[in-house]
């Protein structure tokens, strides 16, 4: 990647229509400050809100609907078959096609879900940056998985440690942690107290209310909902000014309205707020007084505890993957609680309540720490170091392919060329050992150009035929339209006669279907 503004084609997994996920903010927030550097395209596989911001920022925007493979994150024992089934989809020739046409310098494919664009753009012979924004969930099936992105990725680029843990070992050395940011003018801090009294008039909460916030861009099981609602009823009868707004998107409406339920069990919903979706966060955070993020799964980062710290908020967390790391490296380890542990959060959160000034100092204190470590002069040191990892990468010479099939194909271009015998093969001066293992759909949907070799079957008829023409033989039988083929017939064509010969030597031969030597034997 030599270019002065190289291209870089960057396929999301997802395109929300009507809110952006944590995964769909991490990727908008590295573009931009990618553009002046790369000519970025960004495919989406539907329209929507970040496909929309993408235009804003004058980045082209190619809708391609390709598969996720969700058991590749989630350690599954048939994420690889998985994988190869999909690529069988008819969204890959329209892929491969893409990628041909637009023939970036790399590809970046976002999230452990979005395998099919990296092994696509592999076997094309273009680089693949992988950004890792989750854990790979444990199993006895997760090392697979994680050589089958190592194996496919030229770097792997993790929001945190956690993520980049399983691509330890022999893969290090191509690792890359570059944790989320934010520039600071986009929080618009001059603005905070309005939105702050505008949003609370909105929502009927007074200011000596404390506003206890849970933000998630979609809300499921593992975003700790029910553990948030647990710890709102244990708070209540304690702290007459205590409040909770809700903000995100219901995926399980069950899930959600049992809840809720907790809550109407209680008699606490006239103590509750939600709001389904809020588009500009720097409108929604200043009316908090606690962000709580009791997230049981293994979190890649924790977008939400680090913007409440952004806005100058206390906030307290399980202790779940990559929030732990975030709170140590803020230097806040002491309100990150054990994951699940309900009573342990129920009780920072009461302290704070409790205590005015240590809730604003905690707050102030995170704001400066925060920004110190993961501020965007923090971000662009990170950045220089990401360019300097990826600005050599080596382009694969992708020249002997074979898929599934036994025939062996030259890459010319951007074409491939079948080779129609082994023998063709060996004399084109090629080894076994350079020929690349490629999906067979992948040469399926790859353009092709002429054969190269000839059939066995009539090698050697055109060298007899003029020979017996030159010296008188079989010239009637030319003229009148027989040719040679029935002396052929009588004798035995060439291939029958090279099938012979070959099983009368006696040595080794290689399999033009395996590409393995095989042993010869006399008869």
């Amino acid at each position: 990647m030599r270019n002065a503004r190289p291209s870089l084609l960057v396929f999301s997994h997802i395109c929300s229509p009507d809110y952006v996920t944590g995964a769909e903010k991490l990727l908008m927030f590295k573009m931009r400050e990618l553009l002046p550097l790369y000519a970025c395209t960004l495919v989406v596989p539907n329209e929507g809100v970040i496909a929309t911001q993408a235009r804003a920022l004058g980045m082209p925007v190619i809708v391609l609907n390709i598969p996720i493979i969700a058991s590749l994150y989630l350690g599954l024992p048939h994420a690889l078959e998985d994988i190869d089934r999909r690529m069988g989809e008819p969204f890959l020739p329209e892929l491969v096609a893409l990628l041909l046409r637009l023939k970036p310098d790399a590809v970046l494919v976002n999230t452990c879900v979005h395998p099919l664009p990296a092994v696509a753009a592999k076997a094309t012979g273009i680089p693949v940056i992988w950004s890792v924004m989750e854990v790979l969930q444990e199993t006895p099936h997760t090392p697979a998985c994680a050589a089958f992105i190592a194996g496919h990725a030229d770097r792997i680029v993790g929001i945190s440690a956690a993520t980049l843990r399983p691509f330890g070992g022999h893969h290090a050395h191509r690792t890359l942690l570059l944790p989320p940011s934010w520039r600071e003018e986009e929080l618009e801090p001059g603005n905070w107290d309005i939105y702050r009294s505008s949003l609370r008039r909105q929502l009927g909460i007074d200011e000596e209310h404390r506003l206890i916030g849970f933000i998630a861009g979609t809300i499921y099981g593992g975003k700790g909902f029910h553990h948030f609602m647990d710890m709102a009823v244990r708070l209540a009868p304690r702290h007459g000014n205590a409040r909770f707004l809700i903000v995100g998107n219901p995926m399980d409406g069950a899930y959600f309205e049992a809840g809720l339920d907790i809550a109407r069990a209680s008699g606490l919903m006239d103590r509750v707020r939600w709001i389904r979706f809020a588009e500009r966060m720097e409108c929604v955070y200043p009316a908090m007084d606690i962000v709580v993020v009791p997230s049981l799964g293994v979190e890649g980062f924790g977008m939400t505890a680090l913007e409440g710290m952004a806005f100058g908020k206390p906030v307290v967390s399980f202790a779940s993957g990559g929030l732990s790391e975030i709170h140590e490296m803020t230097g806040s380890g002491a309100w990150s609680v054990g994951t699940g542990d309900v009573d342990s959060l129920t009780a920072a959160v009461s302290r704070l309540l409790s205590d005015d000034r240590l809730l604003h100092e905690t707050g102030e204190r995170n704001r400066a720490a925060a920004g110190a470590v993961f501020g965007i002069g923090a971000y662009q040191s990170r950045i220089g170091a990401f360019l300097e990892s990826v600005k050599d990468l080596a382009v694969p010479q992708v020249r002997l392919v074979k898929g599934s099939a036994p025939v062996v194909y030259k890459r010319e271009g951007d074409c491939l060329r079948p080779y129609l015998s082994e023998k063709a093969f060996v004399k084109d001066g090629n080894r076994w050992e350079d020929v690349r293992l490629v999906p067979q759909a992948w040469i399926a949907a790859m353009p092709k150009g002429p054969a190269l070799g000839r059939t066995g079957s009539g090698a050697g008829a055109p060298r007899r035929r003029k020979k017996a023409l030159r010296s008188g033989r079989g010239l009637a039988a030319a003229r009148s339209g027989r040719g040679l083929r029935g002396r052929s017939r009588r004798r035995g064509t060439t291939h029958d006669r090279r099938l012979a010969a070959r099983r009368r030597r006696r040595k080794p031969t290689y399999s033009y279907k395996t590409g393995k030597r095989k042993s010869g034997r006399r008869r």
